[in-house]
């Protein structure tokens, strides 16, 4: 007999040899004790965690007529229903790859014979691999056989994309999902075969192929077939590193302490080596972002899974001076170096300056250690700020706040100026230049325009408003009068809530505070627009007179244009 694979001779044979889904068969045991057992399941998980292998076992216990149902419900394995499915000779178990089989008239197929009753078992089970890759009629033609199948028939349906199974299936099976294979499951399953072969075997190289597997059991019996064979029916950390390029644990210690400690005087020949070993620098850093994540867990006291507990102290004092903050840190730059490394022309010349450039970074400090250290826990910092000058400490009246960068002394003011000041109280006495002579009312409508466009900024509606209804009536160095020229009571009001705006552009341009006052309306007054209208030809300004001359603009009397016709 031809030699078979280390994943086909040890495929599980009972429910027990099924690894790391206890989950699963529990629940079907369970079923089987209880008489509950469904007409149709579905398996989904990633490859080669053990979904066709359950659904075998499933499809002997259904059938093996020594099954104890009150014990641990197991097929016997032994009986000649269980032998004939062994050796592929079983009538009553149809197995297809859906991957191969994917048109409606195989789907016909199945529902035409599954009518039939089983030849020698009590039920005909039907196992679908795959079945994700059935056409979309081939599953609505499944529907309504998998909604009512006749009594004797199972179906068993697996996939490892569970997301192209249309919602109709999913809505008539059970499912279960199988996860992952931990490979704190898989390596002491590993050494169980290598015990039974006669292998020698480190505990280590074990643990190195229960991690590249990622999560696939089948997968780390395939990297175990592969090891023995290089190493010669033994299996060793070296010829494991050998076989699957992984690199050594030690590359990320020694990596993890040269940035933790700035050893910059070491770091040239760890580079060396590096090129020496011809390690693919993309691979390096993907391993250690991985080393460096977990070193964030065992910082956190989180569980890492697929560490030996040697390897782990081993990283604890690699990376003893980083805290996690700096792990993070790393890890984003080599998560970033890793990407620049697909388009880089020299990718060792582009990691070695990278590396040497993370070795002369300085360790991150947390917005909580920077207070902690102000609050008066290291030293000297502290008492230079808090020992400010008398003078300094008298002048503000609160208690000192936190500590900040120092500023610039600026020259005291008597008066500040808020974004949008409320209206001053009549008890205020702001120092401006109207007290002394500088500002009066012809020199605030001199300045109107200027007004308006500091209003502009902080207000729009109010500023369009004043631009074309409001003016300056009176003011006596201290209280300023603005009337509307239209009347209503909604102008006034919405020139009245505008007012502390008004007075805050006022502020920003003639550096006055006034006092406001909202006076009658005024609707003798002529517009602002009808002014300019009314301006001779002489009074108006070039652009005026220039865009006339161009355009052959004719004037128009504005009062004569308002007339009835």
């Amino acid at each position: 007999m031809s030699y078979q694979v280390i994943a086909r001779r040890w495929r599980p044979k009972k429910f027990s040899d099924v690894v790391g889904q206890e989950h699963i068969t529990r629940t079907i045991q369970n079923a089987l004790r209880q008489g509950r057992l469904a007409h149709a399941f579905l398996f989904t998980g990633p490859r080669g965690v053990g979904k066709t292998s359950t659904a075998r076992i499933l499809a002997r216990a259904v059938n093996c007529p020594n099954i104890d149902l009150h014990g641990e419900v197991e097929p016997c394995n032994e009986c000649d229903t269980c032998r004939a499915l062994f050796e592929d000779r079983e009538m009553d178990v149809i197995e297809m790859d859906a991957a191969s089989y994917t048109s409606v008239d195989d789907i016909r197929r199945i529902n035409e014979n599954c009518r039939l009753s089983p030849v020698a078992g009590q039920r005909k089970i039907y196992i679908i691999d795959e079945v994700h890759m059935l056409s979309k009629s081939a599953f609505n033609a499944f529907l309504k056989t998998l909604e009512e199948p006749p009594e004797h028939v199972i179906f068993i349906l697996a996939t490892t994309d569970v997301q192209k199974v249309p919602a109709t299936i999913l809505s008539r099976v059970q499912r279960f999902d199988f996860r992952p294979v931990q490979p704190a499951d898989v390596a002491p399953h590993l050494k169980k075969i290598c015990e039974s072969e006669g292998w020698p075997a480190e505990d280590e190289a074990l643990w190195l192929i229960a991690r590249r597997a990622e999560g696939s059991l089948r997968d780390a019996e395939g990297l175990l077939d592969q090891v023995v064979s290089y190493a010669g029916n033994q299996v060793t950390l070296e010829a494991t590193r050998e076989v699957l390029g992984i690199l050594p644990g030690d590359l990320m210690a020694e990596a993890t302490r040269l940035l933790s400690g700035h050893r910059m005087a070491e770091v040239p020949a760890y580079l060396e080596q590096l090129a020496l070993r011809g390690v693919d620098y993309t691979d390096l850093l993907k391993a250690m972002q991985g080393y460096w994540m977990d070193l964030v867990f065992l910082k956190e006291g989180l569980p890492v899974s697929g560490r030996m507990e040697t390897e782990m102290q081993q990283m604890k004092e690699a990376g003893a001076d980083l805290s996690i903050e700096d792990l993070f840190r790393l890890i984003r730059l080599a998560e970033g170096l890793e990407d620049a490394l697909k388009w880089s022309t020299a990718p060792r010349v582009r990691f070695e300056v990278s590396f040497l450039r993370w070795a002369t970074l300085d360790r991150v400090a947390t917005i909580r250690d920077i207070l902690d250290r102000l609050s008066g826990g290291e030293g000297s910092a502290v008492p230079e700020r808090q020992a400010m000058t008398a003078s300094q400490a008298t002048a503000v009246s609160s208690p000192p706040p936190p500590p900040a960068p120092i500023v610039k002394p600026a020259p005291i003011k008597a008066e500040t100026t808020p974004p949008t000041p409320p209206v001053p109280a009549a008890e205020s006495t702001p120092t401006n230049a109207a007290a002394s002579g500088e500002v009066d009312l012809e020199t605030l409508r001199a300045r109107w325009g200027e007004i308006l466009a500091a209003l502009r900024k902080r207000n729009q509606a109010a500023a369009a408003m004043a631009e074309s209804s409001w003016i300056l009536d009176s003011f006596d160095g201290r209280k300023l009068t603005v009337c509307c020229t239209m009347a209503g009571k909604f102008a006034t009001d919405r020139m009245k809530e505008s007012l502390p705006a008004l007075a805050a552009a006022i502020t920003d341009v003639c550096g006055i505070t006034p006092i406001m006052a909202a006076g009658a309306p005024r609707t003798d007054v002529v517009k602002p627009v009808e002014k300019l209208a009314a301006k001779p030809p002489a009074e108006r300004d070039d652009l005026f007179n220039s865009l006339m001359n161009r355009f052959g603009g004719v004037e128009i009397d504005p009062k004569k244009s308002r007339e009835p016709r």
